[in-house]
């Protein structure tokens, strides 16, 4: 993807992004009205190790077995927001994704909550070029998946923090998926990239290092959470059981057993990639999979200050459907 094709969502862009997606929302949820039972399934992931949990499952064809009679596909898309669309639409049931999209859905009125988490993450900003954001600011572009994803609230929150404005660096954000972020910075088409793993440590080996990582500004928070519409849940309670089962079974052999783990990711990416280098990435210390939703009311409240969103719930609970993944969670 060239530069050339990208955009540079300012704050007055961002808000027209986030005002049609109201729009899309409340159009979407009118045509399509609710939902019921159905044995036709999309799954929708992002690239990237942080979706591991569910790649496992995938591969293993787990949810395939365990619902013989259900037609199940997987569909990977480069941002949050495509997914968010795609459920809007109903051409997607279950998503995948990190907190920003979420939040601006639910903000909204998607109907949607967490149903489980799948991993934790220290997002980081990496540079080949600058060793701050001070010295950043105003020097090039800054890739990310999106406007409103989660590396776009990261990367406010510390602009805040460190340049005491958190709009200082709105008009060099460009949306860009991680892989092609990556190869972009690498070589020296971007000035940074915020990313997740494993390509900000590929980025690393590359001669790039971390400027920003998001646990400094927001304590260890969830990178991805897996989602449903609340009528898909209430009219498919034994799928959307089973999902969060699986989930949890591959989260913990990514813990557990990180090597047969990588032997069923390799495989995933169809040898590709070896396992011994998956291994690395899974067991590495920027990421962590676990299944309790974590952070999300500290990033609705910094999002409601800057304007991204109007409302936020009473507690994080609202956010989540009540099962024993999501139990106390934040």
């Amino acid at each position: 993807m060239g530069l050339e094709l990208m955009t540079r969502p300012t704050r007055r862009a961002l808000v027209a992004v986030l005002s049609a997606g109201a729009l899309a929302v409340s159009a979407g949820a009118c045509a399509a009205g609710a939902s019921g039972p159905t044995d036709e399934i999309t799954i929708a992931y992002q690239p990237g190790i942080g979706y591991a949990p569910l790649l496992v499952a995938k591969q293993q064809r787990l949810l395939e077995k365990r619902f013989p009679k259900k037609k199940i596909s997987w569909r990977m898309l480069n941002s949050g927001s495509a997914i968010r669309d795609g459920m809007v639409s109903r051409d997607i049931q279950v998503g995948s994704g990190g907190i920003g999209p979420f939040i601006v859905g639910a903000s909204n009125g998607l109907p949607w909550k967490i149903v489980i988490a799948l991993d934790n993450a220290n997002l980081q900003l990496m540079s080949k070029s600058y060793g701050s954001l001070a010295d950043l600011r105003g020097k090039g572009k800054i890739a990310m998946p999106g406007p409103d994803s989660i590396q776009a609230v990261v990367l406010r929150k510390a602009a805040e923090k460190q340049l005491g404005n958190a709009d200082a660096l709105d008009t060099q954000i460009v949306s860009m998926g991680h892989p092609d972020g990556l190869q972009a910075l690498l070589s020296g088409q971007l000035a940074g990239h915020l990313t997740s793993p494993p390509y900000q440590v590929q980025e690393q080996q590359g001669g790039a290092r971390a400027i920003v990582r998001s646990y400094d500004v927001f304590g260890e928070h969830t990178f991805n959470g897996v989602y449903v519409l609340s009528d898909f849940r209430k009219y498919n309670p034994e799928f959307v059981k089973g999902l969060q089962d699986v989930v949890a079974s591959s989260a913990k052999l990514l813990n557990e057993d990180p090597d047969q783990a990588a032997q069923i990711l390799s495989a995933e990416s169809g040898g590709k990639v070896p396992a011994a280098k998956l291994k690395q990435q899974i067991t590495a210390g920027d990421i962590a999979y676990s299944t309790k939703p974590t952070g999300y009311m500290a990033f609705a409240r910094f999002m409601k200050k800057i304007g991204l969103i109007k409302k936020i719930p009473a507690s994080g609970s609202d956010y989540f459907f009540a099962n024993q993944f999501t139990k106390g969670g934040t």
